[in-house]
């Protein structure tokens, strides 16, 4: 799926995200595949949420992230 501006007048809403998807509406200006890496970077460096998100099953090979990752992720990210 490629970035839609759409998302631009929507609020964000707490779902299963595919993780390119959720990383280009955290980083709208880049590729799906820089802006997966980017947030991939964002997601190892920040050490608590990396263990939270390890507590909840995530693994580096999942294509998703489910609702209650994607609302830990926000809790230390932030929306997008």
């Amino acid at each position: 799926m490629e970035y839609d501006s759409l998302y631009l007048d929507k609020p964000f809403e707490v779902k299963t995200y595919g993780r390119t998807e959720l990383a280009q509406l955290y980083h709208p200006a880049l590729k799906k595949e820089s802006a997966w890496r980017a947030l991939r970077h964002e997601l190892e460096l920040c050490k608590p949420l990396a263990r939270e998100l390890r507590k909840q099953g995530y693994t580096s090979s999942q294509r998703h992230f489910t609702p209650r990752q994607v609302r830990t992720i926000t809790q230390y990210l932030g929306t997008p």
